[in-house]
Protein backbone atom coordinates (compact mmCIF):
# COMPACT_ATOMS: atom_id res chain seq x y z
CA UNK A 1 0.00 0.00 0.00
CA UNK A 2 1.83 3.35 -1.31
CA UNK A 3 2.01 6.91 0.98
CA UNK A 4 -1.10 8.08 -0.93
CA UNK A 5 -3.17 5.14 -0.88
CA UNK A 6 -3.20 5.71 2.99
CA UNK A 7 -3.47 9.55 2.96
CA UNK A 8 -6.39 8.70 0.50
CA UNK A 9 -7.86 6.09 3.32
CA UNK A 10 -7.35 8.38 5.89
CA UNK A 11 -9.51 11.33 4.09
CA UNK A 12 -12.32 9.26 3.76
CA UNK A 13 -12.48 8.29 7.30
CA UNK A 14 -11.61 4.78 6.81
CA UNK A 15 -8.46 4.71 9.20
CA UNK A 16 -9.27 4.84 12.51
CA UNK A 17 -6.84 6.46 15.05
CA UNK A 18 -6.13 3.98 18.67
CA UNK A 19 -5.08 5.32 21.72
CA UNK A 20 -2.08 4.84 23.06
CA UNK A 21 -3.15 2.83 25.71
CA UNK A 22 -4.92 0.41 22.90
CA UNK A 23 -1.14 -0.20 22.15
CA UNK A 24 0.18 -0.20 25.83
CA UNK A 25 -2.71 -2.82 26.99
CA UNK A 26 -1.64 -4.92 23.49
CA UNK A 27 2.38 -4.94 24.66
CA UNK A 28 1.70 -6.07 28.14
CA UNK A 29 -1.13 -8.94 26.56
CA UNK A 30 1.52 -9.91 24.61
CA UNK A 31 4.01 -10.07 26.74
CA UNK A 32 2.25 -11.95 29.94
CA UNK A 33 0.85 -14.57 27.02
CA UNK A 34 4.97 -15.22 25.95
CA UNK A 35 5.87 -15.98 29.64
CA UNK A 36 2.65 -18.41 30.06
CA UNK A 37 3.58 -20.15 26.83
CA UNK A 38 7.44 -20.38 27.93
CA UNK A 39 6.30 -21.37 30.96
CA UNK A 40 3.83 -24.29 29.64
CA UNK A 41 6.68 -25.33 27.12
CA UNK A 42 9.00 -25.90 29.27
CA UNK A 43 6.50 -28.10 31.91
CA UNK A 44 5.59 -30.05 28.79
CA UNK A 45 8.50 -30.97 27.36
CA UNK A 46 10.62 -31.47 31.06
CA UNK A 47 7.58 -33.89 31.95
CA UNK A 48 8.57 -35.75 28.87
CA UNK A 49 12.34 -36.23 29.97
CA UNK A 50 11.62 -37.08 33.22
CA UNK A 51 9.23 -39.76 31.60
CA UNK A 52 11.69 -40.64 29.49
CA UNK A 53 14.44 -41.54 32.68
CA UNK A 54 11.85 -42.66 35.19
CA UNK A 55 10.60 -45.38 32.61
CA UNK A 56 13.63 -46.71 31.04
CA UNK A 57 12.67 -45.75 27.74
CA UNK A 58 15.48 -43.44 27.73
CA UNK A 59 17.38 -46.52 27.20
CA UNK A 60 16.00 -47.94 24.18
CA UNK A 61 18.36 -46.58 21.28
CA UNK A 62 21.07 -48.66 22.85
CA UNK A 63 19.20 -51.74 21.78
CA UNK A 64 19.56 -50.75 18.00
CA UNK A 65 17.42 -49.64 15.25
CA UNK A 66 14.45 -51.76 16.29
CA UNK A 67 14.91 -49.87 20.27
CA UNK A 68 15.09 -46.89 18.63
CA UNK A 69 12.21 -46.93 16.57
CA UNK A 70 10.28 -48.18 19.45
CA UNK A 71 10.99 -45.18 21.36
CA UNK A 72 9.71 -43.05 18.62
CA UNK A 73 6.26 -45.64 18.76
CA UNK A 74 6.55 -45.07 22.29
CA UNK A 75 7.19 -41.48 23.02
CA UNK A 76 4.10 -39.24 24.27
CA UNK A 77 3.30 -37.66 20.85
CA UNK A 78 0.01 -35.65 21.73
CA UNK A 79 2.56 -33.76 23.96
CA UNK A 80 5.33 -33.64 21.76
CA UNK A 81 3.19 -31.99 18.89
CA UNK A 82 1.37 -29.81 21.82
CA UNK A 83 5.01 -28.12 22.48
CA UNK A 84 5.31 -27.83 18.78
CA UNK A 85 2.27 -26.07 18.01
CA UNK A 86 3.39 -23.48 21.67
CA UNK A 87 7.00 -22.88 19.62
CA UNK A 88 5.19 -21.68 16.59
CA UNK A 89 2.99 -19.91 18.61
CA UNK A 90 5.52 -18.19 20.90
CA UNK A 91 7.53 -17.28 17.54
CA UNK A 92 4.62 -15.36 16.64
CA UNK A 93 4.26 -13.51 19.64
CA UNK A 94 7.84 -12.98 19.98
CA UNK A 95 8.33 -11.23 16.21
CA UNK A 96 5.08 -8.58 17.23
CA UNK A 97 8.93 -7.06 19.06
CA UNK A 98 11.15 -4.80 17.50
CA UNK A 99 13.88 -6.68 18.48
CA UNK A 100 12.67 -9.68 17.08
CA UNK A 101 10.73 -8.68 14.12
CA UNK A 102 13.83 -7.58 12.00
CA UNK A 103 16.04 -10.97 13.09
CA UNK A 104 15.43 -13.78 10.07
CA UNK A 105 12.84 -16.36 11.42
CA UNK A 106 14.85 -18.85 10.98
CA UNK A 107 17.47 -17.52 13.34
CA UNK A 108 14.65 -16.74 15.97
CA UNK A 109 12.87 -20.30 15.81
CA UNK A 110 16.17 -21.52 16.60
CA UNK A 111 16.92 -19.86 18.99
CA UNK A 112 13.59 -20.39 20.91
CA UNK A 113 14.26 -24.14 20.26
CA UNK A 114 17.39 -24.13 21.67
CA UNK A 115 16.65 -22.29 24.58
CA UNK A 116 13.35 -23.77 25.77
CA UNK A 117 15.34 -27.71 25.00
CA UNK A 118 18.27 -26.90 27.38
CA UNK A 119 16.13 -25.41 29.98
CA UNK A 120 13.28 -28.08 29.85
CA UNK A 121 15.97 -30.84 30.22
CA UNK A 122 17.40 -28.51 33.20
CA UNK A 123 14.14 -28.57 35.09
CA UNK A 124 13.84 -32.72 34.09
CA UNK A 125 16.85 -33.21 36.31
CA UNK A 126 15.46 -31.29 39.78
CA UNK A 127 13.16 -32.71 41.85
CA UNK A 128 10.03 -30.81 40.10
CA UNK A 129 8.36 -33.79 38.26
CA UNK A 130 9.18 -36.10 41.16
CA UNK A 131 7.71 -33.97 43.79
CA UNK A 132 4.55 -34.17 41.57
CA UNK A 133 5.17 -37.75 40.68
CA UNK A 134 5.27 -38.52 44.24
CA UNK A 135 1.73 -36.39 45.37
CA UNK A 136 0.12 -38.48 42.58
CA UNK A 137 1.25 -42.02 43.78
CA UNK A 138 -0.01 -40.71 46.87
CA UNK A 139 -3.29 -39.46 45.87
CA UNK A 140 -2.90 -35.62 46.59
CA UNK A 141 -2.58 -34.48 43.53
CA UNK A 142 -6.14 -34.61 42.37
CA UNK A 143 -6.02 -32.83 38.84
CA UNK A 144 -2.62 -33.94 37.22
CA UNK A 145 -2.56 -36.76 39.12
CA UNK A 146 -3.57 -39.42 36.45
CA UNK A 147 -0.98 -37.18 34.21
CA UNK A 148 1.86 -38.72 36.41
CA UNK A 149 0.11 -42.40 36.98
CA UNK A 150 0.47 -42.89 32.92
CA UNK A 151 3.94 -43.19 32.40
CA UNK A 152 6.47 -45.38 30.20
CA UNK A 153 5.74 -48.06 27.54
CA UNK A 154 4.36 -51.64 27.51
CA UNK A 155 7.59 -52.81 26.13
CA UNK A 156 9.76 -51.33 28.58
CA UNK A 157 10.44 -52.83 31.77
CA UNK A 158 12.66 -52.65 35.08
CA UNK A 159 13.32 -54.66 38.02
CA UNK A 160 15.82 -56.24 40.14
CA UNK A 161 17.09 -60.34 39.42
CA UNK A 162 15.53 -62.31 41.84
CA UNK A 163 16.24 -65.53 40.77
CA UNK A 164 18.87 -66.99 37.97
CA UNK A 165 16.36 -69.37 35.74
CA UNK A 166 17.59 -72.11 33.00
CA UNK A 167 16.72 -69.45 30.32
CA UNK A 168 16.86 -66.31 31.46
CA UNK A 169 15.93 -64.81 35.05
CA UNK A 170 13.03 -63.43 36.47
CA UNK A 171 12.70 -59.63 38.03
CA UNK A 172 10.80 -58.74 40.81
CA UNK A 173 9.42 -55.48 39.28
CA UNK A 174 8.87 -51.81 41.60
CA UNK A 175 5.64 -52.78 42.05
CA UNK A 176 6.50 -56.23 43.58
CA UNK A 177 5.32 -58.49 40.54
CA UNK A 178 7.35 -60.92 39.49
CA UNK A 179 8.00 -61.65 35.65
CA UNK A 180 9.97 -64.58 34.19
CA UNK A 181 12.51 -63.14 31.49
CA UNK A 182 13.65 -65.59 28.16
CA UNK A 183 16.83 -65.33 27.46
CA UNK A 184 16.84 -66.26 23.58
CA UNK A 185 19.76 -66.63 20.74
CA UNK A 186 18.17 -63.10 19.59
CA UNK A 187 18.38 -61.39 22.93
CA UNK A 188 20.62 -58.25 22.73
CA UNK A 189 23.20 -56.98 25.27
CA UNK A 190 24.57 -53.70 25.33
CA UNK A 191 25.90 -53.70 28.34
CA UNK A 192 27.25 -57.26 28.44
CA UNK A 193 25.91 -60.44 30.07
CA UNK A 194 27.41 -60.97 33.85
CA UNK A 195 23.93 -60.65 35.72
CA UNK A 196 23.67 -61.62 39.05
CA UNK A 197 20.63 -61.96 41.83
CA UNK A 198 20.04 -58.52 42.95
CA UNK A 199 21.27 -57.13 39.84
CA UNK A 200 18.67 -53.83 38.69
CA UNK A 201 18.11 -54.14 34.76
CA UNK A 202 16.19 -52.96 31.99
CA UNK A 203 14.23 -55.19 29.50
CA UNK A 204 13.12 -54.74 26.17
CA UNK A 205 10.85 -56.79 25.39
CA UNK A 206 6.55 -57.52 25.05
CA UNK A 207 5.10 -59.15 27.62
CA UNK A 208 2.85 -62.58 27.42
CA UNK A 209 1.12 -64.03 30.63
CA UNK A 210 3.26 -63.10 32.69
CA UNK A 211 6.99 -63.55 30.70
CA UNK A 212 9.09 -61.36 28.77
CA UNK A 213 10.46 -62.33 25.43
CA UNK A 214 13.72 -60.48 25.66
CA UNK A 215 14.62 -58.72 22.41
CA UNK A 216 17.62 -56.77 24.88
CA UNK A 217 18.56 -56.57 28.37
CA UNK A 218 21.21 -54.07 29.97
CA UNK A 219 22.07 -53.49 33.18
CA UNK A 220 21.06 -50.27 34.98
CA UNK A 221 23.58 -47.31 35.48
CA UNK A 222 23.83 -45.62 38.90
CA UNK A 223 21.79 -42.51 38.05
CA UNK A 224 18.73 -44.60 36.84
CA UNK A 225 19.10 -46.64 40.37
CA UNK A 226 18.92 -43.54 42.02
CA UNK A 227 16.46 -42.20 40.07
CA UNK A 228 14.07 -45.82 40.93
CA UNK A 229 15.19 -45.34 44.12
CA UNK A 230 13.32 -42.06 45.19
CA UNK A 231 10.38 -43.50 43.40
CA UNK A 232 9.57 -46.65 44.51
CA UNK A 233 6.45 -47.27 46.51
CA UNK A 234 7.06 -48.30 49.89
CA UNK A 235 10.11 -48.64 51.96
CA UNK A 236 13.14 -49.18 49.39
CA UNK A 237 15.27 -52.10 49.31
CA UNK A 238 18.57 -51.20 49.97
CA UNK A 239 19.94 -54.37 48.49
CA UNK A 240 18.17 -52.73 45.14
CA UNK A 241 20.45 -50.01 44.56
CA UNK A 242 23.99 -51.41 45.70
Amino acid sequence: MTKNNILEKIKKGKVKMKPKIYFIWRGIFIAFSIIFITLFILYILSFIFFNLRLSGMWYLPRFGFPGFGALLVSSPWVLILIAIALIIILEVLVKRFSFAYRRPILYSILAIIVIVFLASFIIGKTQFHPELFRRAREGRLPVMGEFYRVLGSDNVHHGMISEITDNGFRIEKLDGQVIDVLITENTRFPSGTDFKQENMVVVFGKRDNGEIKAFGILKADREFRNLIRNHRPGPPRSMLFE
